[in-house]
């Protein structure tokens, strides 16, 4: 039996959500350390049609992010797009990234950190969604 490009990418995706269910077992090559990596896009278009100012997102980052990873943190200004179905409109929008590297043993926690921040910038800033991901990373400081 033949499995589809579909199927295969599937099971692919299937695969790795388990694994990064399972709290880490995947293996870094020597000398690196296992992480999760988390990217939060926050959209910089409010609810209003104004945009975050990089007053008000530096506020948001001093006051609500860093607190809850004050090891350490990067934040990129990237365009995104989103299609809002209520509407059935296509939005561009000016974004941050934010990427966080956490320690295995701390992932649950960082993720729920992650849903506060969420609640906080959509509530601060009229949004209705904020997107996330995780994956698991292999870093090395030298």
């Amino acid at each position: 039996m033949r499995l589809s490009t579909t199927r295969v990418v599937a099971v692919v995706c299937l695969l790795f959500a388990a694994s990064c269910a399972t709290g880490g077992d995947f293996e870094c090559p020597e000398g690196m350390n296992a992480f999760f990596e988390l990217n939060v896009y926050f959209g910089q278009e409010k609810g209003n049609g104004e945009t975050v100012s990089e007053e008000e997102w530096q506020a948001f980052l001093a006051n609500a992010v860093t607190p809850r990873f004050p090891d350490g943190l990067t934040v990129l200004d990237a365009r995104g797009q989103w299609f809002d179905t209520d509407n059935g409109r296509l939005y561009r929008e000016s974004t941050k990234l934010l990427n966080v590297l956490v320690p295995v043993d701390s992932a649950s926690s960082s993720v729920s950190a992650v849903r506060d921040l969420s609640d906080i910038y959509k509530e601060q800033f009229d949004q209705q969604a904020v997107f996330h991901t995780t994956s698991p990373a292999c870093a090395e400081v030298y």
